[in-house]
């Protein structure tokens, strides 16, 4: 039987329970298409689930193979299939409990996937769906972000959040973003038209009127976005178990005249449609800056879960 690697846990548990193993490779069945990956995103919510969030709902089968974004190339097309052929360079992003991506290959459902952006490198291609989805959504889903609004990006160099500040700045708002002093550069290369080193500076000193923020961090920096925001503005929250937003959002809604709407991403294959389209005219990039081998899945957890990566994390398969 053939056989491939792949990264897999066994157990919930810290980054010690990701192992390297040889397991089965999977065919395309009816349906489906086999890629042969080449890149696969890192995202926080790999060490969530690896941690066991939300596995009294959602329990995991182990073994269970982590990653959810992906690009590679075609190697089988299933029965019934149309529009792919082996070759063919493809991205896609499939569910979070489902898995699979951190493997050389990948049986996957064919309406889950896309050709990738014909001028983005593979392992670029990896790190756009879900950051690219979920700022997506974030701005336009629920934050009906139109041009000249002003936006509030905490966390602009982490990987959704300089994927928010490239699709709201091409969609005409003035973007504000939050970083620590070292990366102020980079988003300013990323669109953003002012930076707050928050290390340095209260973001409540320069964020005025804000039409629409996207808070990937929650706590504190959620309770004083709210100080910042007009009257019927929205903050965008990505899906979090964070007790401080949860317990005053109701609370601080009503004083400050703010709705929140909580993100909580969907494979949404229509949205990587609209991802390549970006890409391809050059208003998008996959903003990866940090690379590691499949072998070395651990290291790459341990940089997610300091919650100080600048850009995207992938690991490069081949």
């Amino acid at each position: 039987m053939p056989t491939m690697q792949a990264v897999q846990i066994r157990q919930y548990g810290g980054d010690e329970v990701l192992e390297l193993v040889e397991c089965p490779k999977p065919s395309a069945g009816p349906g489906q298409l086999l890629v042969k990956i080449h890149a696969a995103g890192v995202n926080y919510y790999d060490v969530k689930i690896r941690e066991g969030w939300l596995r009294q709902f959602f329990p995991l089968q182990f073994p269970h193979t982590l990653g959810n974004d992906f690009a590679g190339v075609v190697e089988e097309v299933g029965e019934g299939v149309t529009g792919f052929q082996p070759g063919d360079r493809v991205f896609g992003l499939i569910t979070v409990f489902h898995g699979g991506t951190y493997a050389e290959y990948l049986a996957v459902d064919a309406s889950l996937v896309r050709h990738a952006p014909a001028n983005m490198p593979l392992d670029e291609a990896a790190g756009l769906p879900m950051v690219g989805l979920t700022a997506l959504i974030a701005l336009v889903q629920l934050g009906n972000l139109q041009r000249g609004q002003r936006v509030l990006i905490h966390a602009g160099s982490g990987a959704v959040g300089g994927a928010a500040i490239q699709l709201a700045k091409h969609m005409g708002a003035h973007v504000v973003a939050t970083c620590s002093a070292c990366n102020t550069d980079f988003l300013y290369t990323l669109g953003a038209d002012e930076v707050v080193d928050y290390t340095s500076t209260d973001f409540r000193t320069i964020a005025k009127d804000i039409d629409l923020a996207v808070d990937v961090i929650g706590g504190d920096t959620n309770m004083r976005t709210f100080e910042v925001m007009r009257r019927g503005g929205t903050i965008a929250v990505v899906l979090r178990n964070d007790p401080v937003e949860m317990a005053n959002r109701e609370r601080l809604c009503q004083e400050h005249g703010v709705e929140v709407k909580v993100v909580a991403f969907d494979t949404w294959p229509e949205g990587l449609d609209t991802l390549r389209e970006l890409a391809e005219a050059g208003h998008l990039h996959g903003n990866v800056q940090s690379v590691f081998p499949l072998s070395e899945a651990r290291a790459a957890h341990q940089l997610s879960q300091s919650r100080h990566a600048r850009g995207k994390i992938v690991l490069k398969v081949v």
